[in-house]
């Protein structure tokens, strides 16, 4: 009798890996008119494991019937609208934009014509201290249009411009594209398959010359990335066409030569690049991903042509948009990539690459598990320990219908406790944004997700708001939501380290005390005389500024209670020598 029970055990466990390993979920993907496909995959038991999830407070979940078609992708936007130094949620559900307080109150809520499938972009656009919010919208049928919204949600004086109701497809990038020391809307115009236009916009609606809107041989593919891409002073705006390749423009609106860079076996959709100077030539290279025949990572300089070690292949398609940032502060950058890459049998494969500039992995990277991403990848401390993780969604739901939001460490110690978060459906194409929305002094997530039932019920999408049960330090939050910030411009610059400016002197700026509530010290370690005092935010806008002289070790106190909490850049410069420093306002 206790061989036969001896037997039946081992019969009974041999079968439970196999029970397991029946567990069905949902794996999505995109079809290239925008809409979502969903098919059945198998779960390794890891990925349906609850105990996991218990870490983090689910503070509120905010959700509303979504459009049966088209969901939303690339995230949420947080921003301080109200001017209480608090952010507040933007997401667009259907054709209605909702600003959403940190503990799940509406501010406003605002009626758009069209669908609203991307974030907003938010910016202070007129130096008034107050965030405008810039909103694309399409759809089908056509109903696009391109808002200019005030911190209310009121539309701004002859906004929004309507293109004959064609789709404003992906979302608006702000950057002074003119040079004129005002930020300008970069956007793009779907008019059919083999035609499109690029906008470069005024404030009042306007072109900011007559070379503007630019024409491409195709659907505009993703949102525009802008900056000086040749260093030659003037700012340039980097597009490409679905299948008619990628475009450098000048200010002007002339094409770069040699452009566009067309290739056949090569396609682009939704993977908007990064403009970044890997080899410190202070030229600018592309960094992106594409789809087609030949898809892959790439990094492509200004003349057209591939860096040595690009482009690298991947096995599939991926709409992945990278994420570029110098993580060790070496002055050289780290490249970060996804893959929807995912298995049948539920083995984990690469799926988040760490790449140098020369396309070599780093250390600990790929970052190899089940289930694929294309989503945003933000990079910022989520535990507390001083190290950095890359936080991501997935293209996969469990057996009851739960996304994902993971978080690894960069220093290959594997997913942080406490995740991933399950939220409510597919995080697919999207992924989290960091800050302290309701306020408590501890750090949040916010992360967007929907059902995609195909017409077996009413889809709904949500925003959940997590607590992280971490304290709030906007210092260790590097790279933030879709393009790393709410210009979406995509350029990145190395940070200069707290107290460096000028290395070939020696010379720096001491700050204390360091982060403050608004009282902070400063002095230099050298006279500087008809000097230039600039304080900027974090989005570029210059909140402080003064001339004066300075006297070597001689302290001046500076009162900045006014000011919203967050990281700041402190310039000092006499034109012969630059000094910066970083200030965090607690």
């Amino acid at each position: 009798m206790k061989k036969r029970l001896l037997l039946l055990s081992t019969v009974i466990l041999g079968f439970l890996p196999a029970v397991e390993a029946q567990q069905m979920g949902k794996k999505a993907s995109l079809n290239e008119d925008g809409t979502i496909s969903v098919e059945t995959a198998l779960l390794p038991a890891s990925e349906t494991n609850p105990g996991r999830t218990q870490v983090a407070d689910l503070i509120f979940k905010y959700g509303q019937p979504a459009h049966p078609n088209f969901k939303n992708t690339r995230g949420t936007t947080l921003a301080d609208l109200d001017g209480d130094g608090v952010d507040e949620i933007l997401y667009g559900i259907w054709n209605t934009l909702y600003a959403i307080k940190g503990d799940g109150t509406l501010l406003w809520e605002k009626d758009v014509s069209g669908t609203i499938t991307l974030p907003p972009t938010a910016m202070d656009m007129d130096g008034d201290g107050m965030v405008e919010i810039v909103l694309n919208t399409g759809g089908v049928p056509n109903a696009g249009r391109v808002y200019l919204m005030d911190n209310n949600g009121d539309d701004l004086p002859g906004w929004p411009l309507n293109f004959m109701e064609h789709w404003m497809i992906n979302a608006p990038a702000v950057a002074d594209v003119d040079d004129d020391g005002n930020l300008d809307i970069v956007t793009g115009e779907r008019v059919t398959s083999t035609q499109g236009f690029i906008h470069a916009l005024k404030m009042d609606g306007t072109p900011i010359n007559a070379n503007w809107p630019v024409e491409i041989a195709a659907t505009p593919a993703f949102t525009p990335s802008i900056a000086d891409v040749d260093n030659d002073g003037n700012t340039d705006v980097v597009i490409a066409a679905s299948s008619g390749g990628m475009y450098i423009f000048d200010n002007q609106g002339q094409v770069f030569p040699g452009f566009p860079v067309v290739d056949a076996n090569v396609k682009y959709s939704y993977q908007s690049p990064i403009l970044a100077d890997l080899d410190g030539d202070e030229d600018l290279e592309i960094i992106g991903s594409n789809h087609g025949d030949a898809p892959g990572f790439y990094v492509m300089e200004h003349d057209g042509s591939y860096k040595a070690g690009w482009p690298i292949a991947t096995a599939g398609w991926t709409y992945s948009p990278p994420t570029v940032l110098d993580v060790d502060e070496d002055g050289t950058f780290e490249i970060y990539m996804s893959d929807r890459i995912t298995s049948n049998d539920g083995s984990p494969l690469p799926t988040v690459y760490g790449l140098t500039p020369d396309g070599n992995n780093l250390p600990d990277f790929p970052i190899e598990k089940y289930g694929g991403t294309e989503g945003v990848l933000s990079i910022a401390d989520v535990n507390d320990d001083g190290v950095l993780e890359i936080i991501f969604p997935s293209i996969m739901t469990d057996a009851d219908g739960d996304g994902y939001i993971h978080a690894y460490s960069l220093d290959g110690s594997g997913e942080v406790d406490g995740f991933p978060l399950r939220p409510r459906g597919f995080t697919f194409l999207n992924g989290a944004v960091l800050g302290d929305v309701d306020n408590d002094g501890m750090l949040d997530l916010t992360a967007n997700s929907y059902t995609q039932l195909f017409g077996a019920g009413v889809d709904s999408t949500f925003v959940n708001v997590y607590n992280l049960n971490v304290p709030y330090n906007p210092a260790t939050i590097k790279r933030n939501g879709y393009k790393g910030d709410n210009s979406r411009d995509g350029f990145v610059e190395v940070e200069d380290v707290l107290g460096i400016a000028d290395n070939a002197s020696g010379m720096n700026i001491m700050v204390s005390p360091n982060p403050s509530e608004g009282i902070l010290n400063l002095s230099v370690s050298s006279n500087l005389e008809n000097a230039t005092l600039k304080m900027y935010s974090t989005d570029g806008k210059l909140v402080f500024s003064e001339e004066r002289n300075f006297a070597v070790n001689a302290s001046s106190t500076y009162d900045f209670k006014n000011l919203t909490a967050g990281l700041y850049f402190i310039q000092i410069s006499n034109g012969n020598s630059t000094l910066t420093a970083k200030w965090l306002k607690q």
